[in-house]
């Protein structure tokens, strides 16, 4: 099947065979101009091509201005928003002004786009506006909603000043460059020198566009051509939205003949992958799987589209090994290079800096970047060993010595760089960079050196022109908006091999074989936002688009792409960001509900697992044999002791136990600035043994905790000075957990105090103890069984025998209570902290050295600090407190089960049937089984 540009070079070369170097083609984007060009190739003979054009370009020569970026417009309106609010203004910094400055430029531009009276559009505004903060009783407005107010009565003042300043210097706005072109386009038409200009692949006009290409046809040098079809032009296709409402004034865009939909056979797979990456991962096993698609140099034979141009990076690295041409037409993000990975560390290094130094995660995360560790010549034991020291800040003195690295190179200076100084910086450590010749071997990156030379000097001349940058968090957020700007061009030829695309880039582009990444909702079409300060109501009544008009633009693309296509995968995830359950794109239901069965398409359906094996229906939650190597590791687990907490992982979650304690996989527990709840408990828990180590083989006195009550601020403040050595703040919120902590420990000795007046006796026998591992017995196999741990506290209340934990968070008392008998689902449920506590008591009566079971049993139990003024809560079997020897035997029996169940090499590691629990699980970012 012809491709559309195809049809448009033949058009075109019947209709000017002896001036078509007089023809000008204009483009709704830059990359249609490449394969345009390329169809002339075809031809067999020598030729003037005709000249050729995107719609921007045009205007810029029409209205003779000069389209400026948005930040420096962002920066113009700062200083209009100075004069015109004074020192009361409601955005005092240049940083707090940034969203309401996007959003005010985003407007202007559409306004103008639109062609709308804005001085009309702004005073409805206000209107709408004021009748929102209206009272009913009468009452005056507050100073805020008045300053409120204000604001918005003054945004035509904004409008039109940046207008005015723009024009004065010859500059302009995007909008702002085609209103004027509009408007005078009588007068300017002429600039541009053509025996017929057509203007290709436009569906969208915008009143400006409709506007500039209305008056070429009107002189008779204009065409419309759109890459329509009858499909479109059907009354609920939504694709067609534009071309239903312009199709009067431009007759040239009406679909002539069958619908294209309809001609040969075609097929449409639709794949259902677990989550995004493994779309990439499928598309990349589909390439492997048909070489064939990969040895074709026609550019036109294959495209891999990414909906979600984030996927770029996952996709490259799922492509197949081969000598093939590839072309990434949408070029390489320089966000996601080395390059601007080490900028974004080094502002976040000195941004969060503060008197105390430097955090040790910025320092660890930009020593870890190669060139830093290049360029510093930090070796990577030396990283590791940083890494495993327990500090949370360092100035940079201590920071230089500590890695024996001098003060040449401006990363850790011995006070947080300014902005200016931040800028010189850059420019230093990429003279050191290019000195030392690291990138040699590196293209891309030695070009997206190249393009942050580009992004530091552009940010130089803002901050010497406007000075409003002033602290590093607004350089850092005026630095992400240039480079997401900047692309790095990765080699290849643009017009051979296997194209991988973002979606705009298809437009009037044609493909034998599509391959479409994230065909999900909230993807394609992309999800409503409120980028505007314009509400809908009045959007629609001004002729702007809403979200049903720009809905009806990715509608027209995805449906373009499908048009001449022979054989389409449309992959979306069912997983999708931030936990969501992802959903197919409407656009794919369509596909199956109207499209295939009104044209006769074949559609087929694909579900992908983990391993990216196809199947009809989804399975089961993924589940995890044991292997020889898994059994082995957890035979070498169970001769070295299993722990208390490692039983409540397993019994919470089989799949859970398996990352944590035979993969290893945990989460990382990196020192931070404030004290979290397991540091809180551990300072606690250091306190308690202080208090009470001296009491260790005898009673406890009442003056002893009298004592200890009058010197508790002393011993926080040895904690919590400690914590100040290792870089953390004893101010903020660790001061609200100082008070926490001494609240809780006075309150336990308070308790303690009060037993003892009334003629308790207390005798400390054990504190913090770490207990030698106990043989509990042997699996089916013969295998020994061994059981270690580490008990919080032993005494004796009474005379009688007491484990004690420790616990500052939450406790139910079901967690305490066990009864053997099964639930309404037939299930016994053994509580976790009860079987911790039955653990540590048979550990603690079979050490060697340890105390038997006494003949009326012991007592298990656990303090619950966070609920201040309360006993010791102790835990039940089958509703009696006092633990037996027989107890204890019945648990050994179960301990028994239970691991010989763990090493059961017939029985995997399953994922909970309780998918609530997943919520909290550390392993939950990369379990197949997560909900």
């Amino acid at each position: 099947m012809e491709t559309f540009l195809h049809q448009l070079a033949v058009s075109l070369m019947e209709e000017y065979p002896n001036n078509l170097d007089e023809v000008l083609v204009v483009f709704n984007n830059r990359r249609s101009l490449r394969f345009f060009q390329r169809q002339f190739m075809s031809f067999g003979h020598n030729m003037f091509l005709p000249r050729t054009m995107a719609i921007d370009d045009l205007v810029a020569k029409l209205s003779g201005l000069h389209v400026v970026q948005k930040e420096f417009l962002l920066f113009e309106l700062y200083r209009i928003h100075i004069d015109l609010e004074g020192e009361g203004r409601k955005y005092k910094t240049f940083d707090e002004f940034i969203p309401f400055g996007d959003l005010m430029i985003g407007d202007f531009s559409e306004l103008d786009q639109y062609m709308v009276d804005a001085r009309a559009i702004f005073d409805n505004l206000h209107d709408l506006k004021a009748i929102g903060e209206w009272n009913i009783e009468g009452e005056p407005l507050t100073p805020f909603q008045q300053d409120y107010l204000r604001f918005y009565h003054r945004l035509y003042d904004y409008y039109d000043r940046l207008r005015k300043v723009l024009a004065d210097r010859g500059d302009a706005y995007s909008g702002m460059a085609y209103r004027q072109v509009a408007e005078q386009i009588v007068d300017v038409a002429e600039r541009v020198e053509a025996a017929a200009i057509y203007f290709v692949g436009f569906n969208a006009l915008s009143e400006c566009e409709r506007r500039i290409i209305g008056h070429y046809q009107r002189v008779g040098l204009g065409h419309l051509v759109v890459d329509s079809d009858p499909y479109y032009m059907q009354p609920e296709q939504e694709a067609g939205h534009f071309l239903r409402k312009h199709v009067d004034e431009f007759p040239s865009i009406r679909p002539q003949g069958a619908s294209l939909f309809a001609e040969g056979k075609r097929t449409i797979t639709i794949v259902q992958c677990p989550e995004n990456v493994l779309q990439c991962k499928m598309a990349g096993q589909l390439l492997a799987d048909n070489p064939q698609w990969l040895k074709s140099d026609d550019p036109e034979s294959t495209a891999v589209v990414l909906a979600d141009e984030s996927l770029l990076l996952p996709a490259l690295n799922s492509l197949p090994k081969g000598d093939y041409k590839i072309n990434v037409s949408m070029g390489f993000p320089f966000t996601d290079s080395g390059v601007h990975l080490l900028v974004e560390r080094m502002l976040n290094l000195h941004s969060r800096a503060n008197e105390r130094g430097y955090h040790r995660d910025d320092i660890y995360l930009l020593l870890v970047h190669p060139l830093v560790a290049r360029l510093l010549g930090v070796a990577p034991e030396e990283v590791k060993a940083f890494k495993a020291k327990d500090v949370v800040r360092l100035q940079g003195a201590q920071l230089r010595s500590l890695l024996g690295v001098g003060e040449e190179l401006p990363f850790f200076t011995d006070k947080p760089l300014g902005v200016d100084e931040f800028l010189q910086a850059l420019q230093t450590i990429v003279e050191a960079v290019v000195e030392q010749d690291l990138l040699a071997t590196d293209r891309k990156e030695m070009q997206s050196l190249a393009a942050l030379v580009q992004v530091v000097e552009y940010l130089a001349l803002l901050q010497h022109d406007y000075h409003y940058i002033d602290t590093l968090h607004t350089l850092q957020k005026i630095y992400v908006r240039i480079a997401q700007r900047h692309v790095v061009d990765l080699l290849g030829d643009p017009l051979s091999g296997l194209q991988l695309m973002g979606m705009l880039e298809t437009r009037n582009l044609d493909f034998d074989r599509l391959l479409l990444l994230s065909a999900s909702e909230d993807v394609l079409p992309s999800p409503r936002s409120a980028s505007s300060l314009i509400p809908y109501e009045l959007r629609r009544a001004a002729g702007l688009p809403t979200y049903q008009e720009k809905d009806s633009v990715y509608a027209f693309n995805f449906y373009h792409m499908l048009l001449r296509s022979r054989e389409v995968y449309l992959l979306y995830s069912v997983k999708a960001d931030g936990g969501r359950h992802g959903e197919p794109s409407r656009f794919l239901r369509q596909v199956e509900e109207e499209l295939a069965p009104q044209f006769g398409i074949n559609v087929k359906h694909w579900v992908v697992n983990n391993d990216t094996v196809l199947r009809d229906e989804c399975g089961e939650d993924e589940v995890v044999q044991k292997s020889p190597s898994v059994l082995q590791t957890l035979r070498a687990v169970a001769d070295k002791g299993f722990t208390p907490t490692g039983f409540d992982a397993y019994f919470q979650c089989k799949l859970r136990y398996y990352y944590e304690n035979v993969l290893r996989i945990r989460e990382e527990e990196d020192p931070t600035d404030d004290l979290d709840a397991s540091l809180l408990g551990t300072v606690i828990h250091e306190v308690l043994q202080a208090i009470f180590t001296p009491c260790i083989g005898q009673m406890v006195s009442q003056d002893h905790l009298r004592w200890a009550t009058e010197h508790l601020a002393e011993m926080l403040d040895a904690q919590f000075e400690r914590q100040a050595r290792l870089g953390r703040s004893i101010s903020g919120q660790n001061y609200f957990y100082r008070g926490v902590a001494e609240t809780q420990i006075a309150a336990l000795l308070q308790v303690e105090m009060k037993q003892l007046r009334e003629g308790h006796s207390l005798k400390i026998l054990a504190l913090e103890q770490s207990l030698d591992p106990i043989l509990v017995g042997y699996d089916g196999l013969g295998n020994p069984i061994r059981l270690r741990g580490k008990v919080d506290r032993v005494d004796l209340m009474d005379g009688h025998l007491r484990i004690i934990d420790y616990k500052t968070g939450r406790l139910e008392d079901a967690e305490l209570s066990y009864t053997g008998k099964p639930n309404r689902n037939g299930e016994v449920k053994v509580p976790g902290k009860w079987f911790q506590l039955m653990a540590y008591a048979l550990l603690y009566t079979r050490q060697p050295n340890g105390i038997p079971t006494p003949d009326e049993g012991l007592q298990i139990g656990i303090y619950p600090l966070r609920y201040t003024g309360r006993e010791p809560q102790l835990a039940s079997f089958d509703k009696r407190t006092l633990i037996t020897t027989a107890d204890l035997e019945d648990f050994r029996k179960m301990l028994l089960a239970n691991c010989s169940d763990l090493l059961d090499p017939d029985i995997p590691f399953a994922p909970t049937a309780n998918r609530g629990a997943c919520r909290y699980c550390a392993a939950r970012t990369f379990c197949p089984s997560k909900p």
